[in-house]
């Protein structure tokens, strides 16, 4: 099956089962076609690439799979940080939606009873001086004295809850602010965008106890997209990236551009970090990357990086740092870890 022919009942969201178009068949004859397993992991992220073919996860697959190409296990663990990121921003948004319209509710009400008190205000005050004017004994100042105290007693309420109000509000829109977007996730390999990292690297200077920061890329990139085309750099790219996720468990992964990762690890000695980076060297090393359909090996792919600690500075001291070790790392045949000049 071809992900276009999944593609052209997606696009339609409307058509159900009954009307020819039953997406949950779909999704099964795909993991068929693409001899995946039925597994749930599995089947939710083909489930909601073609239920959602224009979110970036469903243009992910499409990509992947753009003439035929066969979409493997790999692909699939590649491409599961997109749906959960997915997942997290719809249940978001129907939570922000509920949120919103309670909150909605809750400061009509308050405006209401606000209006209420205004009008009512005006009619006190005319009852208290009349009150007050008539009051000839003790009992019309007791009633008096009531009649103010009921007043104050409603205002302070409404005030009150307009407070509570508020700071509902700004919690609600600082969720909004910090919730998953899809460009915070880098659509290729699926970890941290630049933009998904800000608030972390924003944080990074106060980090009490410091924290590492590595850049790394693989070697012969260009030489491999050159050779065999950028749809095969894009996979060795999502290897090198299944790699580092293996080998640097707990560590912040950002694709920073193009070939160029920073992983940031926060709280450890620097060298955890360079222990972990030349599991990853070694680890990437040993890989056999082969070409899809013929099989034919495409040789070493090496990943040169430079280690750098940051302690009590912004990202960018230690990027710097960090980025002139790799320089050093990859010169000559690269296959480097770099810690220390």
């Amino acid at each position: 099956m071809m992900w276009g022919a999944v593609q052209a009942g997606a696009d339609r969201p409307d058509v159900e089962a009954e009307q020819g178009w039953d997406a949950e068949h779909e999704a099964a004859l795909f993991l068929d076609e693409h001899r995946l397993d039925h597994c749930p992991d599995n089947r939710a992220v083909i489930l909601y690439a073609i239920r959602h073919p224009d979110s970036a996860l469903g243009r992910e697959v499409a990509r992947r799979t753009d003439g035929g190409v066969r979409l493997t296990s790999e692909d699939v663990v590649a491409l599961r940080p997109l749906l959960r990121a997915h997942e997290e921003a719809g249940a978001g948004q129907g939570a922000w939606q509920r949120d919103l319209g309670v909150q909605a509710d809750r400061l009509e009400a308050l405006t209401s009873d606000a209006r209420q008190i205004t009008s009512d205000f005006t009619s006190d005050m005319a009852a208290l001086s009349r009150a007050h004017r008539d009051a000839t004994d003790a009992s019309g100042t007791k009633d008096v004295a009531v009649l103010i105290e009921q007043l104050i007693a409603r205002i302070a309420r409404t005030e009150h809850d307009l407070a509570q109000l508020s700071g509902d509000i700004a919690s609600l829109r600082d969720r909004i602010e910090t919730a998953p977007r899809d460009a915070d996730v880098d659509p290729l390999t699926g970890v941290m965008s630049p933009v998904g990292a800000r608030r972390l690297i924003a944080e990074l200077a106060d980090q009490p106890h410091g924290y590492g920061l590595a850049t790394c890329g693989l070697d012969d990139l260009d030489v491999i997209e050159a050779r065999y085309g950028r749809s095969v750099a894009d996979n060795v790219l999502r290897a090198f990236v299944a790699t580092l996720r293996q080998a640097c468990e707990g560590v912040d992964i950002i694709r920073w551009q193009d070939n160029l990762f920073v992983l940031l690890l926060r709280g450890r000695p620097l060298a955890h970090l360079a222990l972990m980076m030349e599991e990853a060297r070694a680890a990437m090393l040993a890989r056999t990357l082969r070409l899809r359909g013929s099989g034919e090996p495409i040789g070493a792919v090496t990943l040169s990086a430079g280690v750098a600690v940051g302690m009590g500075v912004p990202m960018q001291e230690a990027f710097d740092r960090a980025e002139a070790f790799r320089a050093i790392a990859s010169a000559g045949q690269g296959n480097r870890v770099v810690s220390r000049a």
